[in-house]
Protein backbone atom coordinates (compact mmCIF):
# COMPACT_ATOMS: atom_id res chain seq x y z
CA UNK A 1 0.00 0.00 0.00
CA UNK A 2 1.33 3.18 -0.90
CA UNK A 3 0.50 5.97 0.54
CA UNK A 4 0.49 9.58 -0.92
CA UNK A 5 0.54 13.02 0.63
CA UNK A 6 -2.56 14.86 -0.12
CA UNK A 7 -1.89 18.90 -1.74
CA UNK A 8 1.73 18.32 -1.82
CA UNK A 9 2.80 21.57 -3.85
CA UNK A 10 -0.81 23.91 -3.14
CA UNK A 11 -1.23 26.09 -1.48
CA UNK A 12 -4.14 25.94 1.25
CA UNK A 13 -7.49 27.47 0.09
CA UNK A 14 -8.66 30.57 1.69
CA UNK A 15 -12.71 30.75 1.83
CA UNK A 16 -14.52 34.16 1.27
CA UNK A 17 -17.47 33.05 3.57
CA UNK A 18 -15.98 34.38 6.86
CA UNK A 19 -14.77 37.88 4.88
CA UNK A 20 -18.17 38.63 4.02
CA UNK A 21 -19.50 37.69 6.83
CA UNK A 22 -17.36 40.71 8.52
CA UNK A 23 -18.43 43.19 6.22
CA UNK A 24 -21.95 42.13 6.53
CA UNK A 25 -21.78 42.46 10.54
CA UNK A 26 -19.68 46.10 10.12
CA UNK A 27 -21.99 47.11 7.81
CA UNK A 28 -25.02 46.57 10.32
CA UNK A 29 -23.15 47.97 12.64
CA UNK A 30 -22.30 51.16 11.20
CA UNK A 31 -25.87 51.54 10.35
CA UNK A 32 -27.20 50.71 13.51
CA UNK A 33 -24.67 53.35 15.27
CA UNK A 34 -25.13 56.01 12.91
CA UNK A 35 -27.63 59.34 13.27
CA UNK A 36 -29.34 60.68 10.47
CA UNK A 37 -31.65 62.72 12.68
CA UNK A 38 -28.90 65.37 14.25
CA UNK A 39 -29.48 67.33 11.07
CA UNK A 40 -30.66 71.22 12.25
CA UNK A 41 -33.00 72.57 10.53
CA UNK A 42 -36.06 75.21 10.70
CA UNK A 43 -39.78 74.91 9.61
CA UNK A 44 -40.80 78.24 7.54
CA UNK A 45 -43.21 78.33 4.29
CA UNK A 46 -41.00 80.36 1.60
CA UNK A 47 -42.42 81.03 -1.17
CA UNK A 48 -40.98 82.75 -4.40
CA UNK A 49 -41.92 85.82 -6.34
CA UNK A 50 -41.40 88.03 -9.31
CA UNK A 51 -41.76 90.78 -6.80
CA UNK A 52 -45.04 91.85 -7.77
CA UNK A 53 -47.67 91.79 -5.51
CA UNK A 54 -51.28 90.16 -6.62
CA UNK A 55 -52.88 90.08 -3.45
CA UNK A 56 -54.85 93.86 -2.33
CA UNK A 57 -54.06 94.08 0.97
CA UNK A 58 -53.93 97.12 3.94
CA UNK A 59 -50.60 96.37 5.08
CA UNK A 60 -47.74 97.11 3.16
CA UNK A 61 -45.27 94.29 2.54
CA UNK A 62 -41.48 94.75 4.29
CA UNK A 63 -38.74 94.43 2.28
CA UNK A 64 -35.36 93.00 3.03
CA UNK A 65 -32.47 93.49 0.94
CA UNK A 66 -29.51 91.10 1.57
CA UNK A 67 -26.38 92.01 -0.30
CA UNK A 68 -23.22 90.23 -0.69
CA UNK A 69 -21.33 91.11 2.31
CA UNK A 70 -24.61 89.86 4.67
CA UNK A 71 -25.63 93.58 5.26
CA UNK A 72 -29.17 93.71 5.11
CA UNK A 73 -31.35 96.69 5.32
CA UNK A 74 -35.25 97.06 6.17
CA UNK A 75 -37.12 99.14 3.87
CA UNK A 76 -33.96 100.73 2.89
CA UNK A 77 -32.57 101.22 6.62
CA UNK A 78 -29.47 99.62 7.37
CA UNK A 79 -30.53 96.55 10.40
CA UNK A 80 -28.28 94.07 11.96
CA UNK A 81 -29.19 90.83 11.97
CA UNK A 82 -30.23 90.34 15.69
CA UNK A 83 -32.62 93.45 15.59
CA UNK A 84 -34.26 92.03 12.61
CA UNK A 85 -36.94 90.17 14.06
CA UNK A 86 -37.78 92.44 17.19
CA UNK A 87 -37.80 95.49 14.77
CA UNK A 88 -39.96 93.53 12.41
CA UNK A 89 -42.37 92.36 15.26
CA UNK A 90 -42.90 95.46 16.95
CA UNK A 91 -43.22 97.83 14.37
CA UNK A 92 -44.68 95.99 11.29
CA UNK A 93 -47.09 93.36 13.15
CA UNK A 94 -48.47 91.15 10.32
CA UNK A 95 -46.86 92.30 6.84
CA UNK A 96 -45.50 90.20 4.93
CA UNK A 97 -41.82 90.25 4.49
CA UNK A 98 -39.79 90.31 1.14
CA UNK A 99 -36.36 89.24 1.16
CA UNK A 100 -34.29 90.27 -1.89
CA UNK A 101 -31.24 89.15 -2.31
CA UNK A 102 -29.24 92.11 -4.13
CA UNK A 103 -25.71 92.55 -5.52
CA UNK A 104 -24.92 88.55 -5.79
CA UNK A 105 -25.93 88.25 -1.98
CA UNK A 106 -24.73 84.81 -0.82
CA UNK A 107 -27.13 81.63 -0.08
CA UNK A 108 -25.62 81.30 3.24
CA UNK A 109 -26.42 85.15 4.02
CA UNK A 110 -30.09 84.34 3.09
CA UNK A 111 -30.39 81.35 5.16
CA UNK A 112 -29.33 82.74 8.08
CA UNK A 113 -31.75 86.19 7.20
CA UNK A 114 -34.39 83.01 7.05
CA UNK A 115 -33.48 81.16 10.27
CA UNK A 116 -33.25 84.54 12.39
CA UNK A 117 -36.98 85.50 11.28
CA UNK A 118 -38.14 82.06 12.07
CA UNK A 119 -36.72 81.91 15.32
CA UNK A 120 -37.88 85.23 16.11
CA UNK A 121 -41.66 84.80 14.84
CA UNK A 122 -42.10 85.53 11.37
CA UNK A 123 -43.32 83.24 9.05
CA UNK A 124 -44.79 85.03 5.78
CA UNK A 125 -41.83 85.49 4.38
CA UNK A 126 -41.46 85.54 0.12
CA UNK A 127 -37.83 85.46 -1.35
CA UNK A 128 -38.59 87.83 -4.46
CA UNK A 129 -35.74 88.07 -7.57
Amino acid sequence: MQLRERNRGSSPMIGLTPLIDVVFILLIFFMLASSFLDWKGFEMSVAITDGKSTSQSDVRPVTINVDANGKLSLNGEAVSLSALAPMLVRDHTNAPVRLRPINGANLQHLVEVMDALGRGGVTDVDLVE
